[in-house]
């Protein structure tokens, strides 16, 4: 609990904001209907929009989590390396049972014979139709952005990689891939995936350090 909380203190620039994504997006999801969020987003397009809104929908590929993990073993930072490898495999395997467990609909089966007219879509984009809950991209961008915030030295970064993962989170109900609650819910998903994986990391740190120091103090010792 304690190695919990000093993650959460030393990386608030990334979590309080985030806390406050999960308030604010709880009492949407408990307002609004799953076709009223995703119209009420959906709708707001533009042909500039479109070309943007797809690169950014490219911040929660799971192919730029690799490359990230790529540039840590290339530069020999190989324990960070093994953390994220190990955020990546943990979110990739909820999500992908999750998605075959609930098999639920995307919004152009869920739309039907509307789709046509309510559901704005991008001709280059292939949308999926089936395997909705959670988003992966999300839970990725999610994962890599938070797993980045508390790993970067300036944590005052934590912000801006927060409002990038929501930005790959919002690409996904723009380009019709993905509803609000499938969002919502793989943001979850991806940031808790960093927190276990990076909590169990320090706190084998800090139950290994007693004896690293009482091995030091030896050695001290020994040298006087």
């Amino acid at each position: 609990m304690k190695t919990l909380f000093t993650l959460f203190r030393k990386n608030s620039w990334f979590f309080l904001p985030f806390l406050l994504w999960l308030i604010v997006g709880g009492v949407m999801l408990a307002t609004y209907s799953q076709r009223d969020l995703f119209l009420s987003i959906n709708r707001e397009h533009s042909d500039w929009g479109d070309v943007i809104v797809t690169g950014l929908t490219y911040l929660g590929d799971g192919i730029m989590f690799g490359i990230v993990l790529f540039l840590m073993l290339i530069t020999q930072r190989f324990r960070l390396f093994f953390i994220g490898l190990a955020v990546l495999l943990l979110v990739t395997i909820v999500v992908q049972v999750a998605k075959h467990y609930y098999n639920a609909p995307r919004p152009i089966s869920y739309f039907g014979d509307e789709t046509a007219t309510l559901v704005h879509t991008v001709r280059w984009v292939n949308v999926h139709s089936s395997c909705s809950f959670p988003s992966g991209h999300s839970a990725a961008a999610f994962a890599m952005f938070s797993f980045l915030a508390v790993i970067v030295r300036n944590k005052k970064l934590g912000l801006l990689l927060l409002v990038m993962a929501l930005c790959a989170g919002y690409s996904r109900i723009y380009l019709a891939q993905h509803f609000f609650v499938d969002v919502y819910v793989g943001s979850i998903v991806g940031t808790l995936s960093t927190v276990i994986v990076y909590g169990l990391f320090k706190f084998r740190d800090t139950t290994s350090s007693p004896e690293v120091c009482a091995e030091a103090l030896l050695q001290a010792n020994a040298t006087t």
